[in-house]
C-alpha cells in the first residue's frame, strides 16, 4: 500500500512548516513572544489533527520554548525554567488529581454503574420510550457532575447497548448475528438518539460543579495564578449557577434528541426485566463501594462548607474553613482516605491498591500543566496583550455581552476540533486579553469560554464520549452531525443566556 496523507499526517507536516516558517519572518513583537507565537501555531496545528496524542503535543511544546528560546531569562541569561514549568505543581492539578481518584474508586467498586442502574431500573424510566431516553440521559448527567466525562460515558455505554439489544430481540442482547428486524431497530433513529444521549449527556452534566470536567480545572487554574484573576474559585458559588445551566442544557437536549428519536412499539416489560438483573448481578452493596461513597460525600462536603458557611453569614469563618481547609487539599483528601480504609482488612486489601495509580489519567494532568505553562507564558512574554489588542480591533466593540457571546461560540467551535482542555487552555490567555484591552469586565467571557469549550458535539473524533458511542458502528454520521450542530447552537444561547441572568443578579464564581 502507498502511503496516504491522512488528516493527522497532515498536521504532523504542516505544524513544522508553520513554525519554521514564521520564525524566517520578521514582526514587532519581543523575540520571546515571536517564538512563541510559532509554537503555538505548531501546537494548536498538532492538537486539532493529533498526528500524537494531545497530551503529548503539549509536553513537546514545552521543550521547543526553552529549546528555541521562548522563555525569558534572567540576569545571568538562564532561562526560567522554574517558573516556566510551575503551573504543574498548581494546586488545580492536585485538586483535578482527587477527584480522578475518587472517579477511579467509583469505577472500581461499580459505584458509578450502581447509580445509573438505579434509575434506570426506577419505574417511570421504562413507561415509554421517551422516559427511557429520558432515563438514561439523567444517570449520565447525574454521575458526570463528579467524574469525567469520558469515565461516565463509559460506565454508561454497556448499559445503552444492553437497553438497545435486548429492545432490538425482545431477549437478553446479543448484538452478534441478530435478525434483520433487531439490525433495523438497531441502526433506527431511536437507537441512534439513545447513544447520542449517552454521550452528550456526560458534557452537560461537567458543567455542574468544578470538578466536572477538565475543562472546568482548567479555567480554575488560570483564574488563581497572580496573572490572570488572582483568586481561586468558590466551589458552591459555581455550583449556583453551574447546577441551573446543567438542567437547562438537560431539557434542551432531551428535546431535541426526542424530536430526532421517532418510536415504534417496544417491548418494554422485557427491558424492565432486563434491567433489573443487570441490577441484580450488581448483589448487595459491597465494602468498597460504601467506603467509595463514606469518603466522597466528607469530600463534598468540605468543597461546599465555605460557601454554606458564608450563606449563613458566618463570613470569619467561611474564611478561616478556607485557609485551613482549601479545595485543593480537600481532593487530595479522598485518595489518602481511599488508601487507607480497608475491604477486607486480613487480606490487607483497602479500597484503592497501587495498581490503581497507573489507571488515572495522567496525560490530563499533562496536558492540564503543560497549557497552563503555555498561557503564563503568553503573559509573561507579552503575547497575550498584543492578541488582546488585534482581536479587539478586529471585534470593533467593547460590548460585555458580544464579546462573551463571541467567547461561548469560539470555545464551541475549537472543541469540535481538538481536546476540550486544549480549547480552553488556548483560548482562556486570548479572551482575557481581549477583555483587558476592551477595559470590560473579564468574569462573564471567561466563564463563557470555559462552558462553551465543554461542547462541541458534531463530529466522532470532537470528544471521547462521541468516539465511545460511535465505535459501536450504530450512528450514521450525518445523524450525529445533525444532532450536534443544533445542540452546539442551543448550548450556546443557554450559557449565553444564564451568564447573563446570574451577572444581573450579582453572581461571581469568587468567594467576597
Amino acid at each position: 500500500m502507498g502511503w496516504r496523507l491522512s488528516f493527522d499526517r497532515l498536521g504532523l507536516l504542516l505544524g513544522p512548516v508553520v513554525l519554521i516558517a514564521w520564525l524566517c519572518v520578521p514582526s514587532g513583537l519581543s523575540p520571546e513572544a515571536h517564538r512563541l507565537l510559532g509554537i503555538l501555531g505548531l501546537t494548536v496545528i498538532w492538537w486539532v489533527t493529533e498526528p500524537i496524542p494531545i497530551a503529548a503535543t503539549g509536553l513537546f511544546a514545552l521543550v521547543l520554548c526553552v529549546v528555541l528560546g521562548a522563555v525569558p531569562a534572567d540576569s545571568r541569561g538562564v532561562p526560567r525554567t522554574k517558573e516556566f514549568l510551575a503551573p504543574f505543581a498548581d494546586p488545580s492539578v492536585f485538586f483535578l488529581l482527587g477527584g480522578m481518584f475518587i472517579g477511579r474508586a467509583m469505577t472500581r467498586h461499580g459505584l458509578d454503574r450502581r447509580i445509573a442502574l438505579a434509575i434506570l431500573c426506577s419505574r417511570w424510566a421504562s413507561r415509554s420510550p421517551a422516559a427511557l431516553l429520558f432515563a438514561v440521559g439523567l444517570s449520565v448527567t447525574l454521575v458526570s457532575m463528579w467524574i469525567s466525562n469520558t469515565a461516565a460515558t463509559a460506565m454508561v455505554y454497556p448499559v445503552t447497548l444492553g437497553i438497545i439489544g435486548c429492545l432490538a430481540t425482545g431477549r437478553e442482547p446479543s448484538l452478534a448475528a441478530t435478525p434483520r428486524g433487531a439490525l433495523d431497530f438497531e441502526r433506527s433513529p431511536y437507537a441512534s438518539m439513545l447513544l447520542v444521549m449517552t454521550a452528550y449527556a456526560s458534557s452537560v452534566g461537567g458543567v455542574a460543579t468544578p470538578i466536572g470536567t477538565g475543562t472546568n480545572v482548567v479555567a480554575r487554574g488560570f483564574f488563581q495564578r497572580p496573572e490572570y484573576l488572582g483568586q481561586s474559585m468558590d466551589f458552591l458559588r459555581w455550583m449556583l449557577v453551574g447546577v441551573p445551566l446543567m438542567a437547562l442544557l438537560f431539557i434542551f437536549l432531551y428535546l431535541w434528541l426526542h424530536r430526532l428519536a421517532p418510536t415504534v412499539d417496544l417491548d418494554l416489560p422485557q427491558l424492565r426485566e432486563y434491567l433489573h438483573e443487570q441490577q441484580a448481578q450488581l448483589g448487595p452493596w459491597k465494602r468498597g463501594e460504601v467506603n467509595t461513597l463514606l469518603v466522597f460525600l466528607i469530600v463534598v462536603t468540605l468543597w461546599v462548607m465555605p460557601g454554606l458557611l458564608a450563606l449563613l453569614g458566618l463570613h470569619q469563618a467561611a474564611e478561616q474553613f478556607r485557609r485551613r481547609c482549601p479545595e485543593d487539599i480537600a481532593a487530595l483528601l479522598a485518595p489518602c482516605l481511599l488508601f487507607l480504609l480497608p475491604v477486607r482488612w486480613r487480606d490487607s486489601q483497602f479500597s484503592l491498591e497501587v495498581s490503581d495509580f497507573s489507571r488515572i489519567d495522567w496525560g490530563t494532568i499533562m496536558l492540564f500543566g503543560s497549557g497552563m505553562a503555555l498561557g503564563s507564558l503568553m503573559v509573561t512574554t507579552g503575547l497575550a496583550n498584543t492578541i488582546g489588542q488585534a482581536g479587539f480591533e478586529l471585534l470593533g466593540t467593547a460590548d460585555l455581552w458580544v464579546v462573551t457571546a463571541l467567547a461561548i461560540a469560539s470555545g464551541i467551535i475549537l472543541s469540535e476540533f481538538t481536546g476540550n482542555a486544549a480549547a480552553a487552555s488556548a483560548l482562556i490567555p486570548v479572551v482575557w486579553s481581549i477583555c483587558r484591552e476592551a477595559g470590560i469586565e473579564p468574569i462573564p467571557p471567561l466563564i463563557g469560554v470555559t462552558f462553551g469549550a465543554s461542547f462541541g458535539s458534531a463530529l466522532p473524533v470532537s470528544t471521547p464520549p462521541n468516539a465511545i458511542v460511535y465505535g459501536s458502528g450504530l450512528i450514521p454520521v450525518r445523524r450525529m452531525i445533525v444532532a450536534g450542530v443544533v445542540f452546539d447552537v442551543l448550548c450556546g444561547l443557554a450559557i449565553w443566556l444564564v451568564l447573563r441572568i446570574a451577572w444581573a443578579l450579582g453572581w461571581s464564581p469568587f468567594a467576597r
